[in-house]
């Protein structure tokens, strides 16, 4: 699943207003305002970044983890498959059914049944 990480910390992290130079009589007021904004800026968008780097670090480990995981269960099927090959302990339920049957027929016409 691919995030779309840049608009969700667009709206995380939401940007100060740029003053506007029109706003100001004085130069002095509007140049210490801009360095403010300007200083502000640099400290969302560093967080910005900081958290997308974080969030696709996070997502990669999670993928990571998952494909760990289906390996662990492949695995696990394979071996289980591989060890019902080497020893076989379901019989067919005909032969199990069949077998008593044939026993007390066998007895039977030898005389040897017992009650």
């Amino acid at each position: 699943m691919a995030c779309d990480y840049e608009s969700e910390a667009v709206e995380k992290f939401l940007l100060p207003h740029q003053p506007d130079e029109g706003n100001y009589t004085s130069r002095v007021a509007y140049e210490t305002t801009h360095k403010a904004y300007q200083c502000d800026h640099a400290c969302v968008m560093e967080a910005h970044e900081q958290w997308k780097q974080h969030e696709q670090i996070k997502d990669a480990h999670h993928k990571a983890e998952a494909v760990r995981l289906r390996a662990v269960a492949d695995k696990e099927c394979r071996e289980a498959a591989e060890q019902s090959r080497k020893h076989p302990h379901v019989k067919e339920v005909e032969d199990e059914a069949d077998t008593p049957i044939e026993c007390c027929k066998w007895r039977i016409t030898k005389g040897m049944l017992s009650l």
